[in-house]
């Protein structure tokens, strides 16, 4: 058992079973933080947020977005409804046009 460094009583410590709880409550706090920021993958492509738009509907305003199939949206909306069309995942490779 190990004290607490900084306890004003040292008599708290930390058990094997406390540091590996820790640990897991560490570990899903950050994997918390990773999916609300955004599901960034390793090659820099994203998921596309589809839950917040009413397809087919989508808003006609132009914030151009370039997919991983290589073609220029005209929102993350009208890439997420071709999606929902094509039954595909295609991501978002970057803001702006491709």
């Amino acid at each position: 058992m190990v004290p607490v460094v900084g306890s004003v009583t040292c008599l708290r410590t930390f058990t094997p079973e406390r540091m590996w709880n820790f640990t897991l409550l560490t570990l899903c706090l950050l994997s918390v933080v990773v999916l609300i920021r955004g599901a960034s993958l390793p090659d820099g492509t994203t998921e596309a947020d589809c839950s917040q738009y009413s397809l087919p509907m989508c808003p006609r305003n132009f914030e151009p977005v370039c997919g991983s199939d290589g073609t220029s949206y005209s929102n993350e909306c009208m890439l997420c409804f071709q999606n929902m069309e094509r039954k595909s995942n295609i991501l978002i490779q970057n803001k702006g046009e491709c």
